[in-house]
């Protein structure tokens, strides 16, 4: 399985990072894509992080910060621990809609 995770590299700006769980997964990225890609709510990973102590240096403005980014963008997984690609792009797509509409 792979995750899906936003986060500012040394809080200097803003990017979306997809990471397999092994690197030995890197050579199937491509057939994972094409096939059922499913991305981890990004909820999930920043819990395992709290948990597993990676903000510990961080200052606590920041990793309130960035858990809000972190809920915004958990919003579209629906409370699912994860999703596919392509549901994910849809539902995306629906909430921007939504919001443009006013709805």
């Amino acid at each position: 399985m792979m995750h899906l995770e936003y986060k500012k590299a040394d809080y200097n700006g803003c990017h979306i990072d997809i990471q397999p769980d092994h690197k030995s997964e890197i050579p199937k990225l491509r057939q994972m894509v094409v096939n059922n890609l499913n991305i981890k709510n990004p909820a999930a990973v920043f819990a395992q992080k709290m948990k597993n102590g990676e903000f510990e240096d961080v200052p606590e403005e920041k990793v309130d910060a960035e858990a809000q980014v972190v809920n915004i963008l958990s919003d579209i997984w629906d409370e699912q621990y994860s999703m596919n690609v392509l549901m994910l792009l849809s539902r995306a797509m629906q909430m921007i809609v939504d919001l443009k509409l006013g709805g």
